[in-house]
């Protein structure tokens, strides 16, 4: 058995990680809604912490298993110093890379950076054979269908947006911000509850989502019917900015689900090392792991989450609170579907395409390709950075 200060150790390496990862993905969440001016940075960062953090709790376990074993078979490695020394080196190696990144207020994919760092691990520890490069096959497949997913579906709800608003008239407004409203909850519910692909599941958690959605979309209709505006144009804004918060909470609690794995995945494989002194064949990720990594995603939103804001929020392109609505909406949706997949995809990739694919629907100019091109190869050069920074650190600690 090893020493129980590398549990610390560890326990500290994953809530950094987890910190510098929601002060770098706050943006993710409400650098739209802070960009259209929908909400102050203060009230944004609350509301980001608060759906990370629930997202991270009910949602990341599926994520976590990927990292702690789908990229390299943990359970294989029996020296448990060995895997306690690869796990705190990715930590370490990931958390170094994403702080770069927010230094620079670039918005950076901490999913790829992870993913590299258990990559450089096991090269390091079993050698290139033991790494299940089918499985980062699927997953880099993921990080490059993805932003064109999001952007893809930004546009077309742009185009379809655009015809919804032009002769628009309270009814109107009323049915299209209704349905919009049950689609953000339908697709967040149904989601959570699939399990298979089997038939019988299926319709059950359809039943169990559209019930849902229902019964959340009815509060909404009476809201808008006693608190909306009669003036259709004061109506409209009224409308669009809070489905736009909405649309923001669905895409804080996409990222608690999806990079809660980062910290949640590689200390779960550090408490089992140290207590065990292995990793056993079946695991399930503990609630312990995932309060560390979605209180340390939380805090870092709090502290530190108003960083990369600007970038995703004005610099891509300029956004008002009907374009900054549709971005948020495409953005969650794509990474929502690809997440339920238990694939470890960043939000970051998916907000950012569908920014940028707002900003297509209304003119190639109308985007900053220059920023977009520093923010896509900072993206690529994660992965070889944290999996050689990885290497280098188990080589020389083992």
């Amino acid at each position: 058995m090893i020493g129980w200060y590398w549990l610390v150790i560890g326990g500290v390496a994953a809530f950094l990680v987890a910190w510098i990862n929601g002060a770098n993905n706050a943006a993710n969440a409400i650098g739209t809604a802070v960009g259209a001016k929908a909400l102050d940075v203060k009230k944004a960062l609350m509301l980001a912490a608060t759906f990370d953090f629930l997202g991270a709790i009910i949602y990341g376990r599926f994520i976590s298993m990927t990292l702690l074993k789908g990229i390299v078979d943990t359970s294989s490695i029996s020296d448990a110093y060995i895997i306690v020394v690869g796990m705190v080196s990715a930590l370490f190696a990931t958390g170094i890379w994403v702080l770069i990144a927010t230094i620079f207020k670039i918005p950076i994919s901490i999913s790829q950076a992870m993913v590299g760092g258990m990559t450089g691990f096991g090269i390091v520890v079993l050698g290139s054979q033991a790494i299940n490069w089918a499985k980062i096959t699927e997953i880099i497949a993921s990080w490059i269908y993805l932003p064109f997913l999001s952007a893809f579906l930004a546009l077309s709800f742009y185009k379809l947006f655009m015809r919804i608003i032009s002769e628009l008239t309270r009814i109107r407004l009323l049915i299209a911000s209704s349905l919009l409203y049950f689609i953000v909850v339908f697709v967040t519910v149904f989601l959570l509850n699939i399990k298979t692909s089997s038939v019988s599941d299926m319709l059950l958690s359809i039943f169990y989502s559209v019930l849902i959605s229902i019964l959340f979309t009815i509060p909404f209709i009476i809201y808008f019917k006693l608190r909306v505006p009669s003036d259709i144009n004061k109506a409209k804004k009224h409308v669009f900015r809070l489905l736009l918060i909405v649309s923001a909470a669905a895409m804080a609690f996409s990222h608690g689900a999806c990079d809660a794995a980062n910290s949640a995945g590689p200390f779960t494989g550090i408490m089992f090392a140290v207590t065990e002194g292995y990793i056993p064949s079946k695991v399930t990720i503990p609630l312990t792991s995932l309060l560390l990594s979605a209180s340390g995603i939380a805090s870092g939103i709090l502290i530190w989450g108003y960083r990369v804001i600007e970038t995703i929020g004005e610099n891509i392109t300029i956004l008002n609170i009907e374009t900054a609505f549709v971005a948020q909406f495409g953005g969650s949706i794509a990474v929502l579907i690809i997440a339920r997949m238990g694939l470890p995809v960043s939000t970051t990739v998916s907000i950012v395409g569908a920014v940028a694919g707002v900003g297509i629907a209304k003119g190639i100019k109308a985007v900053n390709l220059k920023l977009l091109s520093r923010i896509i190869v900072t993206w690529f050069l994660g992965f070889p950075f944290v999996a050689g920074l990885t290497g280098l650190l188990v080589h020389f600690l083992i």
